[in-house]
């Protein structure tokens, strides 16, 4: 039995405290917007290019390959490969990017494991860890499986809540949804896949990214390339950039298991 985890409900907070900053709170759930994961996204001023970095395994990259395709119809929302900045044992989190990664991280109980930073309702940085621990074992080392879970991840890292969290219902045809059998062919769930955005996902998560907000981060702007004729004496303006410093500000971050309703989801 394969019991897999989240902190969605009861999500654990860890904070830097600053004099300078009051408590970082999420949004309250009455304001929340069809699917949304507490409110938090990403920041947004034009169009969105996050940076996914490749931290998996030549075995892995055909799916998240694909499932950031996917993600990717969202107007104004893009996930942009990109070389990895960890390695898979550590995965850790660099701003303005989800890295995601792969390895056997152990019995820990989960397949799929996201994890995200923010600040206020903002999501600055985020990772995604697929265990190979499980994916190793007959039942879970499929395409349907490893496509279904690094799809679910990859949409909880951009503020996506789970569509579906009983694993025993019939399918309804996208990757949010937990299921036993994400292919649609073993009879024990229907026969609609969940191995891809829904039509319903999609429109949830363009109406979340539909209004901007935020101070865009520099790294999830869209990249362009010009060439002008500078004017002799003229002064350069300074770049704008921002980073994360120890004890300047508060930063909230969400820890994502997946798991069974509330607290524990088993796996016959």
């Amino acid at each position: 039995m394969l019991l897999r985890k989240t902190a969605l409900r009861g999500t654990v907070f860890c904070a830097l405290i600053s004099a300078m900053a009051g408590a970082v709170a999420a949004p309250a759930s009455a304001a929340l917007l069809p699917q949304s994961w507490n409110g938090w996204k990403w920041a947004r001023s034009g169009s969105l290019a996050i940076q996914l970095g490749n931290n998996v395994s030549s075995q892995w990259t055909p799916y998240v390959t694909t499932a950031a395709a996917g993600w990717s119809t969202t107007p104004n929302l893009d996930y942009v490969m990109s070389a990895g900045k960890t390695t898979g044992s550590a995965c850790g989190g660099s701003l303005g990017t989800v890295q995601i990664c792969n390895s056997n991280y152990g019995a820990t109980g989960w397949m799929g494991y996201t994890t995200v930073w923010t600040l206020g309702s903002y999501i600055v940085k985020a990772t995604v860890k697929l265990n190979d621990y499980y994916f190793s074992q007959a039942k879970y080392n499929n395409a349907a499986f490893r496509a279904q879970v690094v799809c679910q991840e990859l949409g909880n890292a951009l503020g996506l809540q789970d569509s579906d969290r009983n694993h025993k219902n019939a399918n309804i045809g996208g990757c949010m949804d937990y299921t036993n059998d994400p292919s649609g062919k073993l009879g024990t769930n229907g026969t609609l896949q969940d191995m891809k955005p829904s039509g319903t996902d999609l429109a949830n998560l363009k109406q979340i990214y539909a209004t901007a907000g935020g101070t865009q981060l520099a790294q999830t702007k869209v990249k362009t390339a010009g060439n002008a004729y500078a004017v002799p004496g003229a002064v350069p303006e300074p770049s704008s950039w921002l980073t994360m410093i120890a004890g300047f500000g508060l930063v909230g971050a969400a820890m994502r298991r997946r798991k069974d309703d509330a607290t524990s989801r088993l796996f016959a």
